[in-house]
């Protein structure tokens, strides 16, 4: 039995309990008329049902039997200060410099961090900007930030 995913996950099962419950306070609605706590309460249900067979995964025995510091051993630290600080960057230009533009830049950097070939990078990063322009634009009608450019 691995006891840091058993309490990890009951952990994590107790706060998709909390936000499924909050979000019923709210109201949960249907499908077609969804309502506040729509979102809140099925992402509190899906995280629930991973915390669950995270906790299945632990009782069961299945997964490796390292402690918890080795897990942080093989982790790129650097990567990681540079993504924090691009996630700072874009939250603070995303309106003066657009979605587009900031959004591509942002992909680029994430992708370009985990070493793939150029084309990769870019291809990836236009592909994301495109989903989430048809998705949020387009099909949902979200107003993006436009920036500088005015698209």
């Amino acid at each position: 039995m691995n006891r840091h995913d058993l309490f990890s996950g009951l952990f994590w099962l107790g706060i998709s309990i909390f936000v499924m419950h909050m979000a019923q306070g709210l109201g949960v609605g249907v499908l077609s008329n969804p309502g506040p706590g729509f979102v809140l309460f099925w992402s509190g249900l899906i995280f629930g049902v991973l915390s669950i067979v995270l906790v299945a995964k632990a009782l069961l025995g299945k997964g490796d039997k390292r402690i918890l510091a080795d897990s942080w051993k093989s982790l790129k630290w650097q990567n990681v200060l540079v993504t924090v600080i691009a996630l700072f960057l874009y939250a603070s230009f995303l309106m003066k410099i657009g979605f587009l533009i900031m959004t591509f830049a942002l992909m680029v950097l994430l992708y370009a961090l985990g070493k793939p070939k150029p084309w990769v990078t870019v291809g990836g990063a236009f592909v994301t900007i495109s989903l989430a322009y048809v998705i949020f634009h387009i099909a949902l009608q979200v107003q993006l930030p436009r920036g500088m450019l005015g698209w």
